[in-house]
């Protein structure tokens, strides 16, 4: 048992290098762009990780021939990300009070993401935005501010077909949030 760990560690660990798990440029453009368009603001990072599809491949693929059922579901799942990118940055200041319109970055405007929701809490706002490709949600962009951090989320993949699975199987997916 404890070789079969340690085999799958390394395997993991090996997919991790090899599948563009590093720093992500993207998630750190972003982060400039809103210092540059909202003056004032400040971020300074605490961790930037790219998990790419060589991940996603290889652990799905092991998800899906584990001997049972809930963990070969989770594969399918995984089956459709191509890649999520997370950054997670303390907030060193904010222009004011943290009214920022995130969705209105050039970044976003000029690379047709549209506003899915946003969310404007006491202390936080969070802003989802989604961009199309060939009449499919293929990427999706969350991000939440308030006073202690900014957390950055991209995740790429074929996101209706995931969605579609989820709502297909809407029992498993309610236990796994419960």
């Amino acid at each position: 048992m404890r070789n079969r760990f340690t085999t799958l560690t390394l395997c993991l660990s090996v997919c991790l290098s090899l599948s563009g798990c590093l720093y992500s440029s993207e998630i750190a453009h972003v982060r400039r762009d809103i210092e540059r368009e909202f003056p004032g603001s400040s971020f300074d990072r605490e961790f930037v990780l790219t998990v790419g599809p060589g991940f996603f491949n290889t652990l799905g693929w092991i998800a899906e021939h584990v001997d049972e059922h809930e963990t070969r579901r989770i594969g399918e799942y995984m089956a459709e990300i191509r890649r999520v990118k997370v950054g997670v940055y303390r907030t060193e200041s904010l222009p004011y009070e943290g009214n920022l319109e995130l969705e209105e970055l050039q970044r976003f405007r000029r690379n047709g993401w549209q506003v899915a929701a946003k969310v404007r809490d006491d202390d936080e706002l969070v802003w989802v935005l989604y961009r199309e490709r060939y009449d499919e949600v293929r990427d999706i962009f969350v991000l939440s501010l308030d006073n202690d951090e900014l957390v950055i989320v991209r995740v790429e993949g074929n996101l209706n077909r995931l969605l579609e699975k989820i709502v297909a199987d809407e029992t498993y997916a309610t236990r796994l949030f419960d």
